[in-house]
Order: structure tokens, then sequence, then C-alpha cells
């Protein structure tokens, strides 16, 4: 059985002065974070984590923070988990299809010195097989979440070439 790994880099470092306490605990679950030059900086070896616990009493101080309220991740928690924050010693938080991308666009449309976030992506795989190889580019704006894989732009590739009659069309 191959294991499949998504190992993945947020490029830029985010300003402590542009990230809610929310965001910051959130990010940091399904990240590997680290604070550099007055900033974040997020990571993942694996890839970004699908489903995270979070401890309630953290939780709850970070959502009664006056910053927080109305962002995406104060509305998505609240919407998701509801009475369950008031309840036991952690939070399960579904943070999976892509759902951490709206955090950092939050991020982006509140900072003053972040116009995008770029987030690179790499797919290996510990068996060497043409589904467990390539990778992703992501760009972030406050308007859009923009993202190609290899595989789209090896489509993209195809179709000039065939467009041009340096290949035949594929069937």
């Amino acid at each position: 059985m191959a294991d499949y790994y998504t190992p993945t880099i947020v490029q830029q470092v985010i300003p402590l002065a542009d990230i809610t306490s929310l965001e910051c605990l959130l990010l940091g679950e399904i990240f590997q974070s680290g604070l550099v030059a007055g900033g974040l900086y997020f990571t993942s070896e694996d890839g970004p984590t699908d489903m995270i616990w979070v401890e309630s009493e953290k939780l709850r101080t970070c959502l009664n923070d006056p910053a927080a309220k109305g962002s995406t991740a104060f509305n998505e928690i609240i919407n998701q988990r509801g009475d369950a924050i008031l309840q036991g010693d952690e939070v399960e938080i579904d943070a999976s299809m892509e759902w951490w991308t709206v955090l950092f666009q939050d991020i982006v449309r509140r900072s003053s010195t972040l116009d995008h976030i770029s987030v690179i992506m790499s797919y290996t795989c510990s068996k060497l097989r043409a589904d467990g190889l390539g990778g992703m580019a992501m760009l972030i704006t406050a308007e859009t979440v923009r993202s190609k894989s290899t595989e789209d732009i090896l489509a993209e590739f195809m179709a000039e070439a065939e467009a041009s009659g340096e290949m035949k069309p594929l069937a």
C-alpha cells in the first residue's frame, strides 16, 4: 500500500497584526507554524490537517476576542459546532476541503501589507506512481482563490499542442 503526502508551504510570513487569535489557533492546528520576524510562517510536511481537535477553553477565549467576530473562522465554528463549544474538553472541527484558504483570504482582506498569499503544494507518494507525483500552486487574494495543479498545466499544454497541430487530439 502506498502512502500519499502533500508537503505544503505558505510563502508569505503572516504579520501578527493581521491575524486574529482565532485564526492563529485554527491555522496552527491545520499547519505547523513558527514565529519569524514579527509574523507566523505556516508549513506542513504531510499536508494540511483535515480534522482538528481544539481545547474548548482556548476556543472559547478566541471566540470572545472582538477581532474574531464576523470572520469566516468565527462563523464557521459557530455554524459547525454550535453548542459543542460549551461542552467537553475538546472540540472537533472539520477543516477539510481546503477550508483554510478562506481563513487566509480573510487575513488578506484585513491586511494593510498583504495583497495576496501564495501556497505551494507538492504531491508525493511512498511508492512512485503516476497518480502520486505532482503539485499545485495557489494564489489567494481578497476576491478569489486561484489554483492549478500540474495536471491542469499539462492539459493546457496538450490543448495548445493540439491547436497548433503538434499532436493529434486525444481520444
